[in-house]
């Protein structure tokens, strides 16, 4: 007895990537200037005193750690920003991201209710910029962030010019 699958298919044109983006790469230097931040202003001011007052052993043995951390989170960063990706097909926008622990979702244009771009000092200095898209799904307002955007207005017109084409979701045959 064969087993057939209780999943309908969508026709090709739906599964068509209409565009791809990924983030900046600048996005990498903005984690790493926040991990520098935190180093600078939560680490160092403890640290250095303690090397001068305590026994160089003890210094040793919290300092090595540190490093390790911090190099750890470095490499982290890295492999963390190869993995975010962002699709656009003619009915929704898909998103994947993650190291360990994948986290994959998906957003029909026909559920967008507003999306706003934010820029901190630091993503101005850098030249990207947060989008923030935000859904009403049964009643219950939820947000979708995409990180490291560097032409925000332009994909917002693009999510705009999907939305107002009125395409939905396909309806399963």
């Amino acid at each position: 007895m064969s087993r057939t699958n209780t999943f309908t298919t969508m026709p090709e044109d739906t599964q068509k990537v209409l565009r791809e983006v990924l983030p900046g790469r600048t996005l990498r230097t903005l984690y790493v200037l926040y991990l520098l931040i935190i180093v600078w202003g939560g680490i160092l001011p403890w640290l250095i005193p303690l090397a001068f007052f305590s026994s160089p052993l003890l210094t040793l043995e919290i300092s090595v750690p540190l490093l390790l951390v911090i190099i750890f989170t470095l490499w982290w960063i890295g492999a963390y920003y190869r993995t975010i990706r962002y699709q656009f097909t003619p009915f929704e926008i898909s998103w994947e991201r993650g190291v360990w622990f994948r986290q994959t979702g998906i957003v029909p244009y026909h559920r967008i209710t507003n999306i706003d771009i934010i820029q901190g000092p630091l993503s101005r200095f850098l030249g990207i910029s947060h989008l923030k898209i935000q859904t009403d799904c049964s009643g219950s307002a939820t947000e979708f962030n995409m990180n490291g955007i560097t032409e925000p207005e332009i994909l917002r017109e693009f999510i705009k010019m999907q939305m107002q084409k009125g395409h939905q979701t396909p309806r399963r045959v």
